[in-house]
């Protein structure tokens, strides 16, 4: 998926992928949905638009690919295999899952599971998604999407030189928690709260945040003004129902800055309980709220020595999925697919 106006970075971590891969010497092509807005007719026509788009670029291209790497497996693998089909039996398909490619085929259908067998790699943003897909693959691996390398450039700040208490950072939607936040604000009134992004709760949160002069409403913010966000806050907040990674929480760990997070498959991923920061329970809704409000206070709360040691831990974590790291991992992925 390309970017929208609801969603203006949608798919940038695969164009920051291909980005780093060109700094390697590679030549990859890249292939979005470019023609993607928040209108009914785009819901419509946006996959065959898509698909025909990808014919006029590719099977009637000159230039011949080996590897086809598929970013959110379905139904976007249909193109990787009529490549296969028609230009290039060879060719190898690399799939990476992100977590609505697989939340969303519950049980898997008759086509995708087909589609699925005919994959040569997988790859997984987080080994509990792993775990909720239909098979086993015979090859996979657990590989982050990757942050950007902005990030190796953060510096430290001790709690008491920042001045956010709390940050949200992502799109701002049902699946990201909103509505919790919309319903956690009274509460979060004695605090500096800054929440950036864009999305469809986007007015809603504007109308509610207005009545409180603590809490500050960005919209969508450039990666450098991102940076300074995250190295300025105390504690950074994530309230999504599924999350296959997240990458803002690695974002906020590489700038020093703890996670106070939902408990999602990315939540596992990266936050180890009281060393990198706090994971609560979705069970049950109402005490999933106050046991966030309890964690912040918890996290506020501590002394400057235990409060960078999570700083340090939670940046040791992070620098392991740098863009550079991972995309190091993925050439050699690609060469030993070749052999």
């Amino acid at each position: 998926m390309g970017p929208k106006p609801s969603s203006p970075f949608q798919g940038n971590f695969v164009r920051a992928q291909v980005t780093a891969l060109q700094a390697q010497g590679l030549q990859p092509a890249y292939h979005y949905m470019r023609w993607h807005r928040d209108s009914w007719l785009n819901r419509l026509l946006k996959y065959p638009v898509f698909f025909l788009d990808f014919c006029r670029r590719f099977l009637f291209s000159r230039q011949g690919y080996q590897i086809l790497h598929v970013h959110f497996f379905y139904p976007t693998i249909w193109l990787a295999l009529v490549y296969r089909w028609l230009r290039n039996p060879q060719a190898k398909i690399v799939v990476t899952c992100h977590g609505s490619d697989i939340y969303h085929y519950q049980p898997p259908g008759r086509l995708y599971r087909w589609c699925a067998r005919q994959v040569d790699s997988w790859i997984f943003s987080s080994e509990a998604l792993a775990q909720q897909f239909f098979m086993q693959p015979e090859r996979a691996q657990v590989l982050a999407a990757g942050i950007d390398n902005r990030y190796a450039s953060a510096t430290w700040h001790s709690k008491a030189d920042k001045d956010i208490d709390l940050l949200y950072v992502g799109t701002l939607d049902q699946n990201k928690g909103m509505d919790r936040l919309l319903a956690m604000l009274p509460q979060l009134q004695a605090w500096r709260v800054v929440i950036a992004g864009s999305g469809p709760w986007q007015a809603a949160l504007a109308q509610a945040t207005a009545a409180y002069p603590n809490i500050t409403l960005l919209g969508p913010q450039s990666g450098a003004d991102l940076l300074a966000l995250y190295q300025r806050a105390r504690c950074f907040i994530s309230l999504s129902r599924k999350e296959s990674f997240g990458l803002v929480m690695a974002e906020a760990m590489a700038c020093y800055t703890p996670v106070v997070a939902t408990d999602t498959d990315g939540a596992r991923a990266q936050i180890r309980q009281g060393v990198t920061g706090y994971a609560v329970s979705q069970q049950d809704e109402a005490l999933c709220q106050r046991q966030l409000l309890a964690a912040i206070r918890q996290l506020l709360a501590l002394d400057e020595t235990a409060y960078r040691q999570l700083q340090q831990q939670g940046r040791m974590q992070a620098e392991q999925i740098l863009l550079p790291v991972i995309v190091n991992k993925l050439c050699k992925h690609y060469q030993e697919l070749m052999l």
